[in-house]
């Protein structure tokens, strides 16, 4: 016999001594429980009497008292006849009820006596003669091995396994399909340096970016895309035949089952056929015909999957290689017309060389146009003709005329200092003296409202400044008497110290010590927080008062500025064009290339929107089609190689016959009274066919439940969650891409608890909404 039971089982005959085992484990279990019920009980009669007995114990009294009164009423009589049959009745009547009293007792005790010895006798009346007659084993066929060209399938026969759709595909045109692979072929293998522009298309991108809603295909990049789309609807133009079976697929925990449990060598063993094993014959009749079709065309499958994984690694390099060349030429392309562009710009600029002009562009730099620093002897900015530099095209170098070399001249425009400054210099010396006299006039003003505002603001401030004085004495005698009064707390607390070393050591005495030590932390603590908010405090207003007087200057300051307009108007543009190039190192990433026209034309220019482009653009872009393309084959040969090995490791264990069932030992069973339940479970009836023996069951495998993954939502990070699906199920980009723009919708089914738990974390780490539906 093959095949087991129990898990910890090596065979059927270790299941059987499991069984015998657990059998006379439970009945002498059983015997040991009645007995000991039994002895319970007895025990607990025992303690009724006992309790019976303690109650009776005051009859004795009872009867002497009854008795005393008997004989006082029978002695008053004489004295008192009244009194005396009074009181002899009721010693009559006490003694009577004693009486009574004893006999219940009695009565109860012989009852309780019966039901012990009734105890007795079940006791020994129990079971114990349990044995079996007989053992064995049935088998029920659970799964259908079934050929598949040179393989074979398992089909599972007990509604456990979900139906899996099989299909199989065959391309209705397969010479034009063998056609366009040769021409995918030869264009990968001669991708060209440069391509030519005969044959033109104009392919829509609107899908990635609002701004460029379409780009130009040329001939080599639009022949492959054509051919690439014909290759693809030829591989799509198929016939499917379709079928639904319950394929046990290997690795599954059905297979492991059958793997530990089953065997195909029942010999002439008992077998029940539970389930119809005849069920899907219509379907396997259909599967062995496409079997058939696929063996007839096996070498031809075969050299074909060499052809197509040859070109797809030929592709993948040729697209690469073209692509990236492509990107690169016209990245270059488009920095040379830039600097083309930007070199042509700078004509417009007289360019000087900024050693040579350190001390006058210094001097603009630190000109801030203000009437009343800049009236006195106020220079304009001019440059010296012999500080000029020319560019050299050769090195990308400027050169002065003594030699020295810059590569970032100052440069000015020449309307600016060929023309608007010698104008604007003339128009203003025209009108000087009645300039002077207005700048005269507003700064008087100005004088005058600022001594008044200064006179108002030093009175505020000042009767300010003596409250909070006033305020700041306040708080300093009073922390100045705190901090007496926590030196003093600190000496009372070294003298109790002192005094405590000084006590006689003792258990009261350490008590004392310790609830004292507490306290003296405590106070001290409540000091020392104290002492630092007055600190605060202290410091706060202090710093809060030089705020103030800080923002009176600085208002003051402004209001006093006046501008100087015959400075300003003519040198104000050179002033700016040296602010702009000290702060070159602010300029976003748009403007930066810009600073080496000019620093203030970067920074003063109006540039037009950003280009919108979807994110996924730059992943595609940084995508390595040649890499992905050996990835894949790599992956595809793993596969087949670990497809393999499962294989060659299920030819090890024992064979199973074409179309022979598999069957799994159900459970032991005994004589003719044994039965399978249901369930498959095991009935083992004893010989003395005693209804209230137990019986050992076997280990039926439990059914776990399944669980679908559900993509509720793809959250903010989008492209992550695609790019984890990607990875995960070994998806395309764009058909991730479909999957989680398609949500809510469910990504995966049919998986254990574990599973679908660990695939939820991994799916939820990439920033998606994820839930678990139980099937």
């Amino acid at each position: 016999m093959k095949g087991k039971v129990f898990e910890s089982s090596r065979d059927v005959y270790q299941d059987q001594a499991q069984v015998l085992f657990d059998f006379y484990l439970n009945a002498a279990q059983k015997i040991i429980d009645q007995e000991d019920d039994f002895d319970k009980k007895s025990e607990e009669l025992d303690d009724e009497i006992a309790s019976i007995n303690e109650s009776a114990n005051h009859v004795g009294r009872d009867y002497m008292i009854g008795g005393a009164l008997l004989v006082i009423g029978l002695v008053l009589l004489i004295v008192s006849p009244i009194i005396g049959a009074i009181v002899a009745i009721a010693g009559s009547a006490f003694l009577f009820k004693t009486y009574n009293f004893k006999k219940n007792i009695q009565s109860n005790i012989d009852e309780v006596e019966l039901k012990k010895q009734e105890l007795a006798n079940a006791k020994a009346g129990i079971f114990r003669d349990y044995k079996i007659n007989k053992i064995g084993a049935v088998y029920i066929p659970v799964a259908k091995k079934v050929a598949f060209g040179d393989k074979s399938v398992v089909v599972d026969l007990t509604d456990g396994v979900a139906p899996t759709n099989v299909s199989l595909q065959v391309a209705n045109n397969p010479s034009a399909l063998v056609n366009t692979l040769k021409d995918l072929e030869k264009l990968s293998s001669e991708a060209p340096v440069v391509e030519k522009s005969e044959q033109v298309e104009e392919v829509e991108t609107s899908d990635y970016s609002s701004s460029i809603q379409d780009v130009k295909f040329y001939d080599y990049f639009g022949t492959m895309d054509r051919t690439l789309r014909t290759g693809a609807y030829y591989l799509s133009d198929v016939s499917t035949k379709n079928i639904k079976v319950p394929f046990i697929l290997p690795g599954s925990k059905q297979m492991n089952y059958l793997d530990m449990f089953a065997t195909t060598e029942i010999d002439n063993e008992i077998t029940i056929p539970v389930f119809y094993e005849n069920r899907f014959d219509k379907e396997m009749e259909e599967f062995k015909k496409i079997s058939d079709f696929q063996a007839q065309f096996a070498k031809e499958n075969e050299d074909f999957e060499g052809v197509l994984k040859h070109l797809i690694a030929n592709i993948g390099v040729a697209v690469q290689t073209v692509a990236t060349m492509k990107v690169a030429s016209n990245n270059k392309l488009i920095d040379s017309s830039n600097q083309l562009l930007f070199t042509i710009l700078k004509n417009s600029y007289n360019h000087y060389s900024p050693l040579l002009e350190h001390d006058e562009i210094e001097k603009i730099r630190n000109t801030n146009f203000n009437y009343s620093d800049t009236v006195e002897g106020y220079k304009p900015f001019q440059l010296k003709e012999s500080s000029r530099v020319k560019y050299d095209a050769q090195t990308g170098n400027w050169v002065a005329e003594d030699g020295t070399v810059t590569t970032m001249p100052f440069g000015i425009s020449q309307i600016q200092e060929e023309i608007v400054a010698p104008i604007v210099q003339n128009l203003l010396a025209e009108t000087r003296i009645e300039r002077m006299r207005i700048y005269n006039d507003i700064k008087n003003q100005k004088i005058d409202y600022l001594n008044q505002w200064h006179q108002d603001t030093e009175d505020f401030y000042g009767r300010n400044r003596t409250s909070s004085d006033d305020l700041l004495n306040i708080m300093r005698s009073n922390m100045t008497k705190f901090l007496a009064a926590q030196a003093t707390v600190e000496s009372v607390a070294e003298i109790k110290s002192s005094m405590k070393n000084q006590m006689l050591a003792g258990k009261k005495t350490e008590e004392l010590e310790n609830k004292s030590d507490k306290q003296d932390e405590n106070n001290l603590a409540v000091f020392e927080v104290q002492s630092q908010q007055f600190r605060k405090a202290q410091e706060d207003f202090d710093e809060y008062m030089d705020r103030l007087k800080d923002d009176i200057d600085e208002r003051a300051r402004n209001f006093e500025y006046i501008e100087y307009y015959d400075a300003s108007l003519r040198d104000r543009l050179a002033k700016d064009l040296v602010s702009a190039g000290d702060n070159q190192d602010q300029l976003d990433d748009r403007r930066r290339p810009l600073a080496s026209i000019n620093p203030l034309y970067a920074q003063a220019s109006v540039l037009p929107p950003s280009p919108s482009v979807d994110d996924s653009v730059s992943e595609q872009l940084s995508l390595n089609v040649a890499q992905y393309a050996a990835n894949t084959l790599t992956e595809l040969d793993e596969y087949k190689q670990s497809t393999n090995a499962a294989e060659s490791q299920g030819e090890n264990k024992p064979s199973l016959e074409q179309e022979k069932p598999i069957d799994s030992p159900s459970d032991i069973t005994a004589n003719d009274d044994s039965q399978i339940s249901g369930n498959g479970q095991l009935e083992v009836a004893s010989e003395s066919d005693a209804p209230e023996s137990d019986s050992p069951e076997s280990d039926a495998p439990k059914t776990e439940k399944t669980y679908s993954v559900i993509l509720m939502s793809a959250g903010a990070a989008k492209l992550q969650v695609v790019k984890a699906i990607e990875e995960t199920f070994g998806l395309g980009l764009d058909e991730a891409k479909e999957l989680v723009e398609s949500a809510p919708t469910p990504i995966i089914q049919n998986l254990s608890r574990e599973e679908a738990e660990e695939l939820k974390i991994t799916i939820e780490a990439a920033g998606a909404e994820v839930d678990l539906m139980e099937e």
